[in-house]
């Protein structure tokens, strides 16, 4: 069997490696910044280096090459944190934790691998980012939008506190900071809708950044919106897939094909549904150390809300996603750990379980997770999931053959 040399960054518990190692493909090292995180990757994966730290600390990364120091690293994987890049919440271009990219990008650069695979939320595909370089008239641009939405977020704050004041304490006084502070967020809101149209003079889309970028280290780039549902994941979960060939390599990237769709037309399966994925697992006892079906404990009065919420719909009519009734004859929608607001059972009056929620992310239920219950939702929210990492490991590994 050919040798495939591997580097994995922000693993996580491995949902994105996971079709890697099941394809044979030798995961020398990975990196993880959270030690509790890692834990899990060590459990699943032992032959793995997991290099536990930060990645921007330039120690992290002499630990991470020194892997290579005798081998050709082949490929490199990793989806830098996304959390400038989100759909929802605030979006700030030049949030630290959307500069990972360049750590990414810098590794890259180091190993040379013959081909790299980056993952990253839907949301990149609208998301706009300073241009690499800008004139001196173009930072002075941004720099006046940044203050007026650094601005914002400080007018914002300080409602938040008056939201939470007692107003009977000193009633004129409050009344009075609630106005002023309303009248600051509405000039502020109409200075910032003055410079929409400037926006573009120091902006572009990320994506175009990305792939210049890589363009620049010799790679070609493709890019692609993929499913997870339409590759037998019970779980409608869209993640965009960046796929680099280093320019010497004579082949063409080929992103996996879909095998499922939403009806089984076309010669495809039917997508597969929560009740397909979890439904023996409904009645089953609590079991920490095998299955990890860990159960919720509720109090009687959310559980009555339970029990009123039906499907399609959440249990606090103010979220969207949170303590979300999934349809069980569908894939679920985005598996998130939302702070323990995850999926309530179709069917139960309770929340999803980890080894539940597991399923809709397609670990093997072998896969065992540590940490705390808490801790585990986490790792299962920012998680790749493993029928979709497998997908696109299959066509990565024919690269090489």
């Amino acid at each position: 069997m050919m040798n495939i040399n591997c580097f994995e960054l922000f693993a996580g518990c491995g949902g994105l490696g996971y079709g890697f190692h099941k394809e044979g493909i030798n995961i020398i090292a990975c990196n993880e910044l959270d030690s509790k995180i890692a834990s899990t990757y060590k459990e699943n994966y032992p032959d793995t280096n997991v290099i536990v730290g930060d990645i921007t600390k330039q120690e992290i990364k002499d630990q991470s090459y020194d892997n290579f120091k005798d081998k050709q690293c082949d490929i490199i994987l990793g989806g830098p944190p996304c959390v400038a890049y989100s759909m929802s919440g605030h979006r700030n271009s030049r949030d630290p934790r959307g500069q990972l990219f360049k750590d990414y990008v810098e590794m890259v650069k180091k190993l040379k691998p013959k081909v790299f695979v980056m993952e990253n939320v839907k949301g990149i595909l609208t998301m706009l980012h300073d241009k690499p370089k800008l004139t001196k008239k173009e930072k002075k641009i941004a720099d006046k939008y940044y203050e007026l939405e650094s601005h914002k977020l400080d007018i914002l704050a300080k409602k938040k506190v008056l939201s939470s004041k007692d107003e009977q304490i000193n009633e004129d006084n409050y009344i009075n900071e609630v106005k002023e502070n309303n009248n600051a967020l509405k000039t502020v809101n109409t200075e910032i809708k003055k410079m929409v149209k400037d926006i573009q003079l120091f902006r572009m889309h990320v994506t175009d950044i990305i792939k210049n970028t890589f363009i620049d280290l010799g790679y070609n780039v493709e890019m692609k919106l993929l499913n997870a549902a339409n590759y037998g994941v019970p779980q409608k979960r869209e993640r965009v897939i960046f796929i680099g060939l280093r320019n010497d390599i004579n082949k063409e990237i080929v992103y996996p094909t879909e095998t499922h769709n939403k009806n089984g037309t076309d010669g495809k399966k039917k997508w597969v549904s929560v009740r397909e994925a979890i439904d023996d697992l409904k009645d089953k006892k609590e079991d920490y150390e095998n299955l990890q079906q860990i159960y919720t404990s509720h109090n009687d009065a959310f559980i009555e809300k339970i029990k009123n919420t039906p499907i399609g719909k959440s249990v606090n009519p103010k979220y969207t996603e949170a303590f979300f009734r999934c349809n069980p004859d569908e894939p679920s929608n985005t598996v998130k750990e939302n702070h323990g607001g995850v999926f309530v059972h179709y069917e139960k009056n309770r929340v999803m379980t980890p080894r539940e929620l597991a399923r809709l992310q397609s670990f093997p239920d072998d896969f065992k997770f540590k940490g705390t219950k808490s801790n585990i939702l986490v790792q299962l929210g920012n998680a790749v999931p493993c029928g979709l990492s497998h997908a696109i490991a299959k066509e990565i590994k024919n690269l090489f053959i």
